[in-house]
């Protein structure tokens, strides 16, 4: 199979994309912390260009989006979005400036994943209050609540008429009947389990559904919660999944990727000028690719080269992807004298897709190349720098080494709680994970503004601790 190249960059946003829907050829949705969803049309193929409308505007962040489909009663289908505001929207696409048709009430905290069953009949939200729900379509009640979680819902999936298949903060996989009924529990992550797959009939290792965890690994499941595959090759959090018409996986995560796997092996890895890749999701109609990340860009990804965007426009992208950032925290200890010079890239192929080596390039500054397996040659994925503020002495911490361990006051009278950060970590994620472990109320994330380490530092009023 060709590999995928981008088909479009669609710029709107002014904050984090956080869920992507790709419904129908014609046509895309985006979430994003700045509030919106937004309906991305198809005006023209050569070259493909869309047209952007809000859809809705919120007062706060917009992490989830689904879309059911048309029926008798919606021939338009509807659009579903949640986020910290606690509810869920339904809304008709085409009627942006209207009332929504139907607002969710009942989760009591951040709603962080939707899911339609293949029917329309019913639509299920996992929120951070460590329940999801099952809401009927059309009544817009909820007719089943989804207990026993010990974390947040990270991901839903309607997995079929009479199964629901969640995934925890607790590491736990559940799988639940549509009334509420818990059917299985399931172990085997070694970290949070962040998102949920359908994995189609024929699939080598015969698996059901596949999970993705903040450990970087895929597994791949029988509903019966045995495994039977693991897909290794993400170097930090994955946060989605989707599968595509072919019988291929796709993931993206906290590595600036986005993965295309076919059985047990990595086939392409799309590297994105941003830190984190947070949504990605599939037309099954054509098979073509969406992403959203934290640079505020939606972008679509096509096999087909009708559908791929002008040279110059998968240039520019090229040289975005080159001109990244990438923190010397990310990629470890980097010795420049023993780093081989760019003779290397002409000389020696890589041994999987998605491998990286750096290269001491003339000027002394050091570049990360990753290896193509499709095109059979090293890609420039950006230039390692020294971050702001690193002292280059790492602090130990529960016997693991960290760029900075911060005291956190949480309450008067009490000592602060240590809050371990590395430079190369999305601050959001390591606000999360530290208010998850400490079993503190999310609402601490309020005071969280997403951007940067000095953003994490203020908002928490912590102080570097000196050991």
């Amino acid at each position: 199979m060709n590999d995928y190249k981008l088909s479009a960059s669609l710029e709107g946003h002014e904050d984090d994309v956080r869920g992507v829907v790709f419904p129908h050829p014609s046509f895309v949705l985006s979430a994003s912390r700045d509030a919106t969803v937004r309906l991305w049309k198809l005006l023209s193929n050569r070259p493909p260009r869309y047209d952007c409308t809000v859809s809705t505007h919120g007062s706060a962040f917009i992490n989830a989006v689904a879309y059911l489909p048309p029926s008798s009663t919606y021939p338009d289908g509807l659009i579903l979005s949640g986020g910290k505001e606690t509810l869920v929207e339904a809304r008709q696409p085409g009627k942006p400036e209207e009332n929504a048709e139907a607002l969710l009430l009942g989760h009591e905290s951040n709603v962080c994943a939707l899911d339609v069953s293949a029917e329309g009949g019913w639509v299920v939200s996992g929120s951070w209050d460590a329940s999801a729900r099952v809401w009927r379509v059309g009544k817009w009640e909820c007719e089943a609540l989804l207990e026993g979680h010990e974390g947040s819902v990270w991901d839903v999936l309607a997995y079929d008429r009479e199964t629901i298949i969640t995934a925890c903060a607790d590491h736990l996989i559940r799988v639940f009947s549509p009334s509420g009924k818990r059917l299985h529990t399931i172990r085997g992550n070694t970290d949070v389990v962040r998102a949920l797959c359908r994995v189609l009939k024929g699939h080598p290792s015969k698996a059901e559904f596949a999970s993705a965890s903040n450990d970087g690994v895929i597994r791949l499941w029988r509903l019966d919660g045995y495994q039977v595959g693991e897909l290794r090759g993400h170097d930090s959090f994955i946060y989605s999944l989707a599968s595509l018409p072919s019988g291929e996986l796709v993931s993206s995560g906290e590595d600036r990727t986005v993965r295309i796997w076919r059985g047990d092996e990595c086939v392409q890895t799309i590297t994105h000028p941003a830190i984190s890749v947070w949504g990605v999701a599939v037309c099954q109609e054509n098979g073509d690719i969406i992403s959203g990340a934290s640079d505020r860009i939606v972008r679509i990804f096509s096999r087909v080269k009708e559908r791929q965007a002008e040279p110059h426009v998968l240039q520019a992208f090229e040289d975005s992807v080159k001109s990244s950032s990438i923190p010397q925290q990310a990629v470890g200890e980097v010795n420049k004298e023993k780093l081989p010079g760019p003779e290397f890239l002409l000389q020696k192929s890589g041994t999987k897709e998605g491998q990286v080596v750096m290269i001491r390039e003339a000027d002394g500054s050091v570049t990360a190349h990753q290896w193509s397996q499709g095109a059979q040659l090293w890609l420039n994925v950006g230039t390692v720098v020294d971050a702001v503020g690193s002292t280059g002495k790492k602090k130990e911490y529960q016997d693991t080494h960290y760029d900075y361990v911060f005291d956190v006051d949480i309450e008067d009278g009490k000592p602060p709680l240590k809050l371990p950060y590395n430079l190369s970590q999305n601050p959001y994620e390591a606000a999360t994970t530290f208010i998850q472990e400490n079993h503190l109320p999310m609402t601490y994330l309020d005071q969280i503004r997403l951007g940067g380490l000095a953003h994490l530092q203020r908002a928490l009023c912590v102080s570097e601790m000196s050991l």
